[in-house]
This record gives structure tokens, C-alpha cells and sequence, in this order.
């Protein structure tokens, strides 16, 4: 059995004594409950909409506020018709009845969103959302049968958000509804959460958006 050296058990009791004489101060971690207290009313859902609209705003998404579903069809045209002969995927069915006049009036080209190979030659991918986040300007979509690359491979991400899906932030899209089950959200086999574009710096710490996802977020906001 080799003798354990003295000079390692030496510096071991004053690496020790240190700790024991460390104090430690505890900082007052702030208040980020805030946002959890503004009232689900009609001044309250107001207030959630313009902070979404912000932080949104803040982290790069590009956002569009409309009253009403005629100034959806007509906000989806525009941005639409900004970006010449698109070829526009469509999460699902619904959605794409939807959005058909917007991508008609535009003259855009729709193509089914089945389909892994066509998705890829998208140029513009448009969703609903399953629930806006106000405090981080985050948004939720999840597949629910649904296909992932309608939202991940094109280079622009239309997403349409409503007044009513807005919570105060991350914890509530958690919560369990009335009935005891979860949201639609987490029901899901694949939820994204998108704060602004896809960005990545892993290359010489160099910032570039666009690598893993869209390198647009437009977003819709109705109500």
C-alpha cells in the first residue's frame, strides 16, 4: 500500500478550513410573478396582448395587429404579396381554407404540407399557434398530428396568434384546464417553443439567423 503524501493531506485541510470559513450571502431573488397577476378581463387581455406584441417585437418577430378576421385575410396578403410568387405551405386543412383567398390574392402558389420533399422548396411556411407566451413574446406550436417542417424548413414563418391564446408566461402553459387535463400543447409528440428567429453563434461565436429554422417570424396578431 503506498504512504499517502503529507503535502497533499496538508493542502486538503486548508482547502477545507477555507470552505468552513467561506460566508456565504444570499441574494434576494426578484419578483417575476408579475406578469401572473394581470386579470384574465377585457382591460387585462389588453394589457397581455400589447406586452406580447413587445417582447415579440424585442427578440426579432416581425408583428402585425389586425381586429378581426378581415384584417387577418388581409394582413396575410400583404406580407404575402411582399414576397412575389411564393410557394406557401399550410399547417392542416382548416388553416389552409383559411388562408386560400390570402394566398390567391397575393399570387402565391399553395402546396399541400405532407410532404417532406416539397416543404423544403417552400419559401413561406404559415401556422396558427397553440398559445402566445406575454412575458418572453414566445410562441407554442405543436404538431398534434400535424406535420413539423410546415414551420421549420420553410425560410419564413407566418404564425397567426390570437388575443384569446396569450397567457402571462411559461408556468400557465403548464397548467392543467378545469377538466384536470393538460392543454393541447402537451398533448402533443412534438411542442416548440419559438422566441424570435432561429439564430446560432457555435462558429467562432459568430451570430447568423436562419441555420435551424426560419430566419423570418412574422406574426399575426387578431383581437
Amino acid at each position: 500500500m503506498t504512504a499517502r503524501d503529507p503535502s497533499v493531506d496538508a493542502l486538503l485541510a486548508r482547502v477545507r478550513a477555507a470552505v468552513r470559513a467561506q460566508r456565504v450571502t444570499v441574494t434576494t431573488v426578484p419578483d417575476q410573478t408579475v406578469v401572473r397577476r394581470i386579470p384574465r378581463d377585457r382591460a387585462g387581455l389588453a394589457e397581455l396582448t400589447d406586452l406580447f406584441a413587445t417582447k415579440a417585437a424585442a427578440v426579432g418577430m416581425r408583428v402585425t395587429r389586425c381586429d378581426h378576421d378581415a384584417g387577418l385575410d388581409a394582413a396575410l396578403t400583404k406580407l404575402l404579396e411582399n414576397r412575389g410568387k411564393t410557394v406557401v405551405a399550410v399547417r392542416d386543412t382548416a388553416l389552409a381554407a383559411r388562408a386560400t383567398t390570402a394566398v390567391g390574392a397575393a399570387g402565391a402558389h399553395l402546396v399541400p404540407n405532407d410532404n417532406d420533399d416539397v416543404l423544403f422548396d417552400c419559401e413561406v411556411g404559415i401556422t396558427d399557434v397553440d398559445a402566445a407566451i406575454a412575458e418572453s413574446g414566445s410562441i407554442v406550436v405543436s404538431t398534434n398530428g400535424r406535420i413539423r417542417n410546415a414551420w421549420i424548413t420553410p425560410p419564413v414563418h407566418i404564425a397567426i396568434v390570437r388575443a384569446s391564446q396569450i397567457i402571462p408566461d411559461l408556468v400557465d402553459l403548464f397548467e392543467s384546464r378545469p377538466d384536470g387535463s393538460q392543454t393541447d400543447a402537451l398533448d402533443a409528440a412534438s411542442t416548440t417553443i419559438i422566441t424570435g428567429p432561429s439564430k446560432t453563434a457555435d462558429i467562432e461565436g459568430v451570430l447568423v439567423t436562419g441555420v435551424h429554422g426560419p430566419a423570418v417570424v412574422e406574426i399575426v396578431l387578431v383581437g
